[in-house]
């Protein structure tokens, strides 16, 4: 199940093998360092950790090279977890990042959640 309106999406955490099946809602933007992977070669930045990374000339930061190909990046800003002893599910905030949604956004996610809330429920929890 992926849900995604606006720069708002759900969908399954697969990111980990875990036991616990939950899902993140996260936040799409423009990648900065989208096609920039010869701008940090020229800035002196070399293949680092098994040329999986890019390190800066000092040592001191690092940038996955995954980055450079993708023209979004995303960030988690909440996660919903089943409660089978409920049974409901449980919306998880990743610090204050609701907090610093726009308005808009709010909006996008709290219909997205609307939307996944139910998906899931229908999916995972009917039939307890």
């Amino acid at each position: 199940m992926k849900i995604r309106i606006n720069n708002i999406e759900c969908r399954k955490y697969t990111s980990t093998k875990v036991d616990e099946v939950f899902y993140e809602i996260l936040k799409w933007s423009e990648n900065p360092h989208f096609g920039k992977e010869q701008d940090y070669r020229d800035s002196g930045y070399v293949d680092s950790f098994g040329g999986d990374f890019l390190q800066s000339p000092s040592a001191r930061h690092s940038i996955q090279k995954t980055f450079f190909v993708r023209p979004e990046s995303c960030i988690m800003i909440a996660s919903l977890h089943l409660n089978k002893r409920e049974p409901d599910i449980n919306l998880k905030s990743v610090g204050s990042r609701l907090l610093e949604l726009t308005e808009r956004e709010r909006a996008d996610f709290f219909e997205v959640y609307e939307i996944a809330n139910t998906k899931i429920y229908k999916k995972h929890l009917s039939k307890l």
